[in-house]
């Protein structure tokens, strides 16, 4: 198979491996039906608490975040995406003439270019070498804050995980963050359920990222996309009345 074929089926059928991703990404983004408003109630309140202006989806994928983010959140926002096909698909939307091809571990932006870095479902695909050059990436174009999120360790024992060939790395949220301090960088593993997420925070407040997980489980509420609060809230709490 080509490169160009394979991208364009990975996009595009939702039965390619490694199975649900692909297809409409607003109205099946990422790993199962419905997740795209998870991903608005936390990009909104990490705008909405940081006041940003700016933000490069690293790993935008057709462009469905950030379309949402320059016509919902009114920020300037750069997609970029290492898939030629990918690309050529988000260049199609609202405002995507701001995308470009770029692997995120060599991100063609200057240090503090973006007051925001979001990146999902992206660098659970990389050896660890890449994923350590991403966070360090992402860590030096970002101003405030990044998010960086993916698949949650526990879906490499469902069905589709077992058969899904294309991941490397099911990391617990603090293997993550982890990682992000071996770069030098501020890092706080956030208990969302159904992935693994860390806040990178440069210059940003200590509590951003209990202030984002209240907010944002708030907006996910509204838009009738949680089902339950994450079985580690509690915990998480915990962790900023020390």
């Amino acid at each position: 198979m080509t490169r160009s074929r394979f991208e364009e089926q990975y996009f595009e059928d939702p039965n390619f491996n490694p199975g649900l991703k692909g297809g409409d990404e607003v109205s099946g983004y990422g790993y199962y039906p419905g997740y795209f408003p998870v991903i608005q109630a936390q990009l909104a309140a990490l705008v909405e608490l940081t006041e940003a202006a700016t933000l490069l989806d690293a790993g935008c994928g057709k462009g469905a975040l950030a379309e949402y983010a320059r016509t919902c959140l009114l920020l300037d926002a750069v997609g970029s995406d290492i898939s030629a096909y990918a690309t050529r698909m988000a260049r199609r939307r609202e405002g995507g003439d701001k995308t470009v091809r770029a692997a995120c571990d060599h991100l063609p932006f200057a240090d503090d270019a973006f007051d925001l870095v979001w990146s999902n479902g992206v660098l659970q695909y990389l050896t660890p070498e890449e994923a350590r050059g991403s966070l360090a990436e992402i860590g030096r174009v970002t101003r405030v804050a990044a998010f960086v999120s993916n698949i949650a360790a526990a879906a490499q024992q469902e069905d589709w995980g077992r058969q899904d060939t294309m991941t490397r790395l099911y990391l617990r949220p603090a293997q993550w963050e982890s990682l992000a301090r071996q770069q030098g960088f501020t890092a706080v593993a956030l208990p969302y359920e159904g992935e693994s997420a860390i806040l990178l925070l440069k210059q940003a407040s200590p509590l951003l990222p209990l202030r984002l997980v209240d907010l944002s489980l708030g907006y996910m509420r509204r838009l009738g996309c949680l089902p339950r609060p994450p079985a580690g809230l509690e915990a998480f709490h915990r962790r900023f009345s020390r």
